[in-house]
């Protein structure tokens, strides 16, 4: 499994990565799943792997079998963020009854 944590296409990677990312998918093929996690469409690999001849075999191995989860919404690190720019509440006062 690719970590879900290391986003494919937040930087580039030269053609020794795509290599390396190749051979992993290759070997996993029709036996193992995978998991990779990008904000890229297949058609836009090509920028992540600049010159990499195997970008095309790559993506076509790994899109025969692959479901695609589509998540929208929010970003989760933006609103954690808004959350923590937020100044924290006054400590709630409680009063006892006393008997």
């Amino acid at each position: 499994m690719i970590r879900p944590t290391a986003i494919l296409g937040y930087l580039p990677c030269d053609s020794r990565a795509a290599e390396l990312l190749y051979n992993i998918i290759s070997r996993r093929h029709e036996q193992r799943s995978t998991i990779i996690s990008t904000n890229l469409a297949f058609k836009q690999w090509g920028t992540t792997f600049p010159g990499a001849a195997c970008v095309v075999a790559l993506v076509d191995r790994f899109a025969q079998h692959c479901h695609r989860v589509e998540i929208l919404g929010e970003s989760w690190r933006d609103k954690h963020r808004l959350d923590t720019d937020r100044p924290d509440p006054p400590p709630s006062r409680s009063r006892r009854k006393r008997s």
